[in-house]
């Protein structure tokens, strides 16, 4: 997206932005505040989009999800009318991921459909690979393998046609670790150790922390299933510093979560609770209930299993209150969401109305007021596609002028409307003619034509010139004052050959106007055809 035509100001603001994201929080949100008041002083909706996705880009890292939610939800709009597709979608996936971690998964694959729609509709490959991935992981959620593959399959594939992206790396992680948990919940060990293997054959040395002990939490997992004692606590080893890290919980929770089933059922309750009280305490100051009444169902287990009654039957009675307030924010969102989707549509339909009317003033920008084909204008615009491809391919071009014979006796004697009436049969002739493929008219001015014919035979040329001339001739409209016959007819003239860059449009043009006027010297009603040479 172009915003070099801001002023200083604003285009400082906006690369603080770019520079900041992800490294200063506080500093992003005042420069996107800057941005967002500046915005709605102008009225400015590219500006508007941009600030409140980056403000809720910056929330979804801070692990503050109500925020999140409005600015994002905010911006969709303004991303949507001001065509900044890129950003879109991955608001869109970051509504995907919030959603599921709120535990609305039908609400999650929706956004994540969304996205995917415009990472496909608008080429946007290093968006859509993540899209791909968090889709695969989804249906891993919920045991649906034989999908979890299919995507995680196309993310893999889109990657690998873009390897300069400066995710490649972790993209390349998420994929196998996906693939590896496809396997493992299926007991396929060896196939997930495969996948294990090749994320740290190829990986290692290329991973952030948080991508670490992601890795490091399956291969945990992977370990523990296959009876490698070893392997799987040095693995823990590397999860339990996660306590010491400020990570978004939104990115690793799944990862965190079944990680502490398998402490739970191994029973290494030292390290079960050293992590539990880590992500208990980020899934409440991210005020996120799903993700606590996870966290409640591991304790609720361990109580039981070590015959806690007191302690599960409290743990129980929180889990009822969190239940009760999950189906009122469910309610709230829903309503956000329809609310949402309302404005929305009102942006879509909107967009389309503006489309279309642009799309008119467009068409009547290139087409002939009186005959309905198209101008002047469009002629110079399709005579430079078909040069430039006829060029390169080594292809022949016939460009026809054609005008009507003594027209201006015609306009002279019968009036200006029957003038008018008699262009417009022609010009009607010289469309049908043009319904063909590769075949371009044009009204060049007053009664003169011009049509293209591209990659035709010399005699195919001819055969379709002559059908026109007696097309014309059989329209059986009058001309009493013609010297050239007692009915209305045209002279053309052709200018055949296979342009290079000394036999141009320009060139042919010239020439065909050349053999018109040969026609009109020596013979009347004829057709006059030859070359550039």
């Amino acid at each position: 997206m172009d915003f070099n035509a801001y002023s200083s100001e604003v285009l400082e603001w906006l690369e603080g932005v770019r520079k900041n994201r992800g490294t200063d929080a506080e500093k992003t949100l005042m420069l996107c505040k800057n941005i967002r008041d500046y915005a709605r002083e102008q009225d400015d909706e590219k500006l508007l989009g941009y600030a409140y996705y980056y403000s809720g880009e910056t929330y979804y890292l801070l692990n503050d999800v109500d925020k999140l939610f409005r600015n994002l939800s905010c911006s969709l709009p303004y991303l949507e009318h001001s065509r900044q597709h890129g950003l879109l979608a991955r608001a869109y996936n970051i509504l995907a991921i919030t959603s599921m971690n709120r535990g609305n998964a039908p609400f999650a694959m929706d956004y994540y459909l969304n996205a995917r729609m415009y990472c496909e509709k608008y080429k946007l490959y290093d968006i859509g690979i993540i899209i791909n991935i968090n889709i695969g992981m989804l249906y891993n959620n919920f045991r649906e393998y034989r999908q979890a593959e299919k995507y995680l399959g196309q993310a893999y594939d889109l990657l690998q046609k873009n390897k300069e992206i400066p995710e490649y790396y972790s993209y390349l992680l998420n994929i196998y670790i996906g693939l590896g948990n496809s396997c493992f919940y299926q007991e396929e060990y060896m196939q997930a150790q495969e996948y294990a293997l090749r994320a740290k054959e190829v990986c290692s040395g290329h991973l952030e922390e948080l991508e670490q002990i992601a890795f490091a939490c399956f291969e945990a997992r992977l370990c523990n299933a296959m009876g490698k004692k070893e392997e799987c606590d040095r693995n823990i080893a590397i999860v339990q510093k996660v306590s010491d890290t400020r990570i978004p919980i939104l990115d690793i929770f799944d990862d965190l979560y079944a990680y502490s089933e398998m402490l739970l059922d191994t029973r290494k309750e030292e390290e079960f609770w050293k992590l539990v009280e880590v992500i208990e305490k980020m899934a409440r100051e991210a005020k996120i209930i799903y993700m606590q009444k996870r966290i409640l169902t591991l304790k609720i287990r361990y109580y039981k299993r070590q015959e806690k009654n007191r302690e599960y039957l409290q743990a129980c009675g929180l889990f009822f209150e969190l239940s009760e307030i999950l189906e009122k924010e469910n309610k709230y969102i829903m309503t956000c969401i329809l609310d949402m989707r309302y404005t929305l549509e009102e942006t879509n339909h909107s967009r389309k109305k503006m489309e279309k009317e642009n799309r008119i003033l467009l068409e009547q920008s290139q087409t002939d007021a009186l005959t309905g084909i198209p101008n002047r204008y469009r002629l110079e615009q399709h005579a430079q596609k078909v040069f430039e491809h006829a060029i390169a391919e080594k292809i022949p071009v016939a460009v026809e002028i054609l005008d009507i014979d003594y027209f201006k006796q015609y306009n002279d004697n019968y009036g200006h409307q029957k003038g008018d009436l008699c262009i417009c049969r022609v010009a009607k002739e010289i469309q049908k003619l043009a319904e063909k493929d590769d075949i371009f008219c044009a009204r060049y001015g007053g009664d003169e034509f011009i049509l293209i014919y591209e990659g035709y035979p010399r005699e195919a040329v001819v055969i379709l010139t002559e059908k026109l001339k007696r097309s014309i001739r059989d329209l059986d409209m009058e001309h009493a004052f013609s010297a050239a016959q007692h009915y209305v007819s045209i002279s053309q003239g052709i200018c055949y050959d296979i342009p290079d860059e000394d036999r141009t449009m320009k060139n042919f043009l010239q020439k065909a106007d050349d053999l018109l006027y040969q026609v009109k010297e020596e013979n009347r009603g004829g057709i006059c055809i030859g070359s550039c040479r």
